[in-house]
């Protein structure tokens, strides 16, 4: 089939081919890891590390230009990345796990970075312009389809195995197989959908008179305010990129309770490894296990005694689950304050089943960021960016304080996070536009796209960076005052905002000017 006048045939599993990769290498990863028992200053260390191929994707970008052709390019990276993601999934059973699946996490990123680069010039040499524009819609449509399936479908899909299996590591398992099978289901798809030839739309052949990379590199940092434009970009996202880091570990963690192993005896260092190798993973225990289990660590028995009521009541009314959960935590703070047990540390997290988080950010949450998206491009080409700026970066930030609001809180209905998530996500869509729109001001000139990519490059190791430190702030602080932290970390990319200097109207329809 012929399917190079045909983009509806291709165009749409092309762009899913983007989104679908970052997001489980950005977002997935990890959920996957705190469900797995990697602690929070790991998870923000090593995670914030996948950032990096997109940091510097600007670097490589050229070579991706002189050698070979985008679809071989964009082909063979899809390739990668599904063995990415079935060598994770067969990886994830096996005791060095954590490092192992994090090296092939990172050789998925950067495969995932060059897809973006080979995909994004196939869109612009086998496409007539005429079609650009109007196809420029549908990529971004379904690279949030991806991120939906990402972020939405493939964890409710975990949180379902975790159920059905009682096992985290084996529903992790199946799931990145899952991915893994996906993604090369797409990858044949493009090969057999997707133009065969670039030789309609070959690029023009390289004229060694223009400017070398080296050049435009240069070129981009004799911009004007350049060194407020640094420090713009690389600070807007202080607070952001630390949060986004550490919500899921609070939506997952404990509300109350985390069993720890300091001040325990021997017996009692035995009966925990006991608890964790074998009881959280819904392995059956021996009578004797048992007896000696609840002997040496009789919080368990308490904790067991409390959780059984809760699992009578989760599938009844709305109401009574609430009332439930409420009294969890009521019983939680009772048995720390007036027994003081030292095996008990309090964790401040939200308690949520994996498949919650799926629901909330995968569904709800992708939808208000897209609404969000979508009404701050319209409010900017209305009125320009000059008059939205401020108020966008409020938006954006502002709704940090709902989750300050439920670490401190800890409200019993789910709702609650509904809406705090909703909320957040409408804000950071809306906000997020400002400055996207800022970026391409920062590009115009000579040399857009390669200053673009640089300009984008620079906001990457501004999440990288930052998100690295994020886990060890909030074991040091705890979730509640982390979230004030993250909150006072967007102070300083409000104030250089104040700084910068564009034209009134930029961003606004010529036509309305």
């Amino acid at each position: 089939m012929k399917t190079d006048n045909k983009p509806w045939f291709w165009i749409p599993l092309l762009n899913f081919a983007s989104g679908l990769p970052y997001a489980v290498i950005i977002s997935v990863s990890v959920i996957m890891y705190k469900k797995l028992g990697i602690t929070n200053k790991d998870i923000g260390l090593y995670t914030s590390l996948l950032y990096l191929p997109w940091v510097i994707k600007p670097l490589w970008s050229p070579f991706i230009e002189l050698f070979g052709t985008k679809r071989k390019w964009f082909l063979s990276m899809q390739l990668l990345i599904s063995i990415a993601f079935l060598l994770v999934g067969f990886t994830i059973p096996t005791s060095g796990f954590f490092m192992m699946t994090l090296a092939i996490f990172w050789v998925a990123a950067f495969a995932s970075a060059s897809n973006d680069i080979a995909s994004d010039g196939f869109y612009l040499l086998v496409l007539p312009e005429d079609k650009q524009s109007f196809f420029i819609g549908i990529r971004s449509t379904f690279y949030r389809l991806a991120m939906l399936a990402g972020n939405g479908l493939i964890v409710l899909l975990a949180g379902h195995l975790e159920r059905k299996y009682g096992d985290n590591t084996k529903a992790w398992s199946y799931t990145m197989i899952a991915v893994g099978l996906l993604m090369t289901f797409i990858t044949v798809y493009n090969f057999f959908l997707t133009p065969k030839t670039e030789i309609n739309a070959r690029e023009k052949p390289i004229d060694t008179n223009k400017q070398s990379f080296a050049s435009i590199f240069a070129s981009f940092f004799r911009k004007k305010q350049i060194i407020i434009v640094l420090a713009f970009i690389l600070l807007f996202r202080l607070g952001e990129s630390q949060l986004i880091k550490m919500l899921t570990p609070f939506l997952v963690d404990p509300i109350k309770y985390e069993l720890v192993e300091t001040g325990l005896d021997e017996g009692q260092t035995k009966a925990l490894e006991l608890y964790n190798s074998k009881v959280k993973n819904g392995e059956k225990l021996s009578d004797l296990e048992l007896q000696s289990l609840y002997s040496k660590l009789p919080i368990l028995v308490e904790m067991r005694d409390q959780k059984k009521p809760l699992a009578e009541v989760k599938n009844k009314d709305k109401e009574e689950y609430k009332n439930a959960n409420k009294a969890r935590i009521d019983f939680v703070d009772l048995l720390i304050a007036n027994k003081g047990n030292q095996k008990t540390i309090k964790k401040g997290g939200m308690g949520l089943e994996t498949e919650d988080i799926g629901l909330i950010y995968g569904t709800f949450g992708l939808m208000a960021l897209t609404l969000g998206g979508i009404l701050g491009g319209i409010a900017i080409s209305k009125q320009g960016l000059t008059k939205w700026m401020l108020p966008m970066i409020l938006t954006m930030h502002l709704p940090i304080i709902g989750f300050i609001l439920l670490a401190h809180f800890h409200p019993a209905s789910i709702y609650y996070i509904y809406a705090v998530v909703i909320i957040e996500q409408f804000g950071y869509g809306f906000g997020f536009a400002a400055f996207m729109m800022y970026l391409i001001y920062v590009a115009e000139g000579e040399s857009k796209t390669a200053h673009y990519a640089l300009a984008t490059g620079f906001m990457a190791m501004g999440m990288m960076l930052p998100g690295m430190v994020s886990g060890y702030i909030q074991e040091y602080l705890g979730y509640g005052n982390f979230f004030i932290w993250v909150f006072l970390a967007t102070i300083p990319g409000i104030i250089l905002s104040r700084f910068l200097i564009f034209p009134k109207d930029f961003g606004k329809k010529s036509e309305e000017v």
